[in-house]
């Protein structure tokens, strides 16, 4: 969610009795189901071309009875120059942008709602949003202004970068105020940081239930500023492969199921680790939606290549495969806190500690003392190379002492 570089998303969260109706009935719903609640199909979109090279429609996420409710296009960057946006690497003004917005009007015509996602792995956009007021209008002002042109119905925070808590409150108010309560607020936190009782602050660095506990506003659903959590159950953060931790994050009792959206790696090429195949995820998922009356659901990186991993040709196929299971079915579920760890399907969900994609360093770090989840973002922040990340956490002289010369060796497993 580096997760974003390579990152899009899909979420889910639809009932039984909405996948039964026609497609333009479900379309046609009214604002609040196809907004802020359940239920919803959500896709998160960044890479603008096929696997192939060639453009990448966005029709067929509504052409093919996909059931999508909303889209995100990533990513937003507030560059250093006020005013200087991109999405991804070019204004939303430029001219290789002139079919994406073609095909949102046809989206949006077709009643999908069309969000935008502001910051992601590249930094600087938080912290141009962190200064004193006229600094932070200065960048926000003209995000403003992108968000109206293009007729964008929300916006979700990808923080990966460390902040203090003001700076998304304030953005996040701020956003409130001038586009109301039907814009769409959401945020996308690492997994770990919705643990109860956890010390993980994941990639921002300001605790999520400390926002979420002042992000309120009673004209919001659930009187929330943020709308859900798309969260990373991936690249050490989290784990997909079994319900365990999401169960851990909603029997805290500090999340209900409708705000937590489980991410996933929609193909192994497009993360380091945490890569779960679509039979394996259906059941997870599966599960989650049998205990959960409201589960909230699933988010895939990224759409461009989803599914190839796992034989499938086109994207949407991957969004429809999942959809099936989070939206189809007629089981009643029951809202129910986490007991033993079993799920639906006989597997355990049980939480053990994520897979990562540097096991070998991130043992190293844990041998010499430093804490599970700062290893895990430490290595996340220098992509697994173990000196600079023994020196964020200031353990290098312990490591030194093991490894001697070999942790000279930038990048290598040691």
């Amino acid at each position: 969610m580096y997760a974003f570089n390579v990152i899009l998303s899909i979420f889910l969260a639809f009932t039984a009795t909405s996948w039964a109706l026609p497609l333009s009935i479900r379309q046609s719903q009214d604002e609040s189901n196809t907004a802020a609640t359940p239920p919803r199909l959500v896709a998160y979109i960044q890479t603008f071309r096929d696997v192939n090279g060639g453009p990448l429609s966005l029709l067929p996420l509504l052409q093919e009875n996909t059931g999508v409710t909303h889209v995100l296009l990533s990513a937003v960057h507030l560059n250093e120059q006020p005013g200087d946006i991109t999405l991804n690497d070019h204004h939303p003004s430029d001219p290789m942008y002139d079919t994406l917005w073609s095909e949102v009007a046809q989206l949006q015509a077709g009643g999908i709602k069309v969000m935008m996602m502001l910051g992601g792995a590249a930094p600087g956009t938080y912290q141009r949003l962190s200064g004193d007021e006229a600094s932070f209008h200065a960048y926000y002002d003209p995000l403003l202004s992108i968000l109206q042109k293009y007729k964008i119905q929300g916006l979700d925070l990808d923080i990966e970068e460390r902040v203090p808590l003001s700076t998304p409150l304030r953005l996040l108010r701020q956003l409130h105020a001038d586009l109301g309560s039907s814009f769409l607020l959401t945020m996308a936190p690492v997994a770990s940081a919705l643990l109860p009782n956890t010390a993980s602050t994941g990639l921002h660095g300001f605790s999520a239930l400390d926002l979420d506990a002042q992000a309120t506003e009673p004209s919001r659903p659930n009187g929330k500023l943020v709308n859900w959590y798309n969260a990373q159950f991936y690249n050490g953060w989290g784990d997909a492969s079994s319900s365990g931790m999401y169960e851990d994050i909603v029997s805290g009792g500090q999340w209900a199921a409708d705000r937590v959206v489980m991410g996933v790696l929609t193909n192994p090429g497009d993360g380091g680790s945490g890569f779960v195949g679509l039979d394996v995820l259906k059941g997870v998922l599966g599960s989650l939606k049998g205990k959960y009356a409201a589960f909230g659901c699933a988010v895939g990186w990224e759409y461009w290549a989803a599914g190839t991993g796992d034989g499938l040709a086109s994207p949407w196929m991957w969004v429809k495969a999942v959809g099936e299971v989070v939206l189809g079915g007629a089981e009643s579920a029951v809202e129910q806190p986490a007991s033993n760890g079993t799920v639906a399907d006989g597997s355990s969900g049980t939480r053990k500690d994520p897979p990562t994609p540097w096991p070998s360093q991130m043992g190293r770090l844990e041998e010499v003392g430093a804490g599970h989840w700062d290893s895990v973002r430490a290595l996340n922040m220098t992509n697994g190379q173990l000196r600079p990340a023994g020196d964020m956490l200031g353990v290098t002289d312990l490591l030194n002492e093991i490894l001697g010369e070999a942790l000279n060796i930038v990048g290598e497993v040691v």
